[in-house]
């Protein structure tokens, strides 16, 4: 009789183990499921057309996350989370300070602030002379600036973000190029009259 009490004894301790398991794993693969979600609500801040190599690295992990919501077990909570959180939030810095220089996404969204102004209030914005003048400039040097920048976008968007030594040096040549650059300096002075004009507020 005592051996068949601990019997059921230990068959109840190991069935109580078992579910702690399978609960903590289910309340760790969710913990992966909502990060990838929140990420997926947010979107990829990269651009395939200006950092390549960049987006696709945030792709990679923003799939990593979807994964192990599926298959990750217990102990990898949260070691691994934190883990995976913290290489995504290097990738995503280095977009947002990359981002700076994106001249064709800059002039993409004034113009497109010049065709809501038009579109809201008529055709008077495209007459104003000096907004054309301003345009002009703005397309020109941002031409030039964007060709001139390009070799040091690709070598910050080459780097991997977990060298950080690799990844400073690409930044500070990037942005050492930006200050130097009498093009980019043209074409950020226009932008910034340009949107003194506040044409998406018209």
């Amino acid at each position: 009789m005592h051996r068949i009490g601990l019997a059921i004894v230990l068959t109840l301790l190991t069935l109580t183990s078992c579910r702690s398991d399978e609960v903590a794993t289910a309340e760790c693969r969710q913990q992966f499921a909502d990060h990838q979600q929140m990420l997926g609500e947010n979107g990829n801040p990269g651009s395939k057309e200006f950092t390549p190599g960049l987006t696709a690295r945030w792709d990679a992990l923003y799939a990593e996350f979807g994964a192990l919501g599926k298959s990750a077990t217990a102990d990898e909570c949260p070691e691994e989370l934190t883990t995976l959180k913290r290489r995504m939030k290097r990738v995503e810095s280095v977009l947002y300070k990359i981002d700076d220089y994106d001249v064709a996404r800059m002039i993409r969204a004034a113009e497109g602030d010049l065709d809501d102004a038009v579109e809201t209030n008529g055709p008077a914005a495209r007459r104003d002379y000096v907004l054309q003048s301003l345009f002009r400039t703005l397309r020109e040097s941002g031409a030039d600036a964007q060709k001139s920048l390009a070799p040091f976008v690709e070598d910050a968007d080459a780097v991997d973000p977990d060298d950080y030594s690799a990844l400073s040096k690409a930044m500070v040549d990037l942005y050492n190029a930006a200050a130097s650059n009498a093009a980019f300096a043209d074409f950020k002075e226009a932008l910034e009259t340009i949107e003194d004009y506040e044409l998406h507020e018209e």
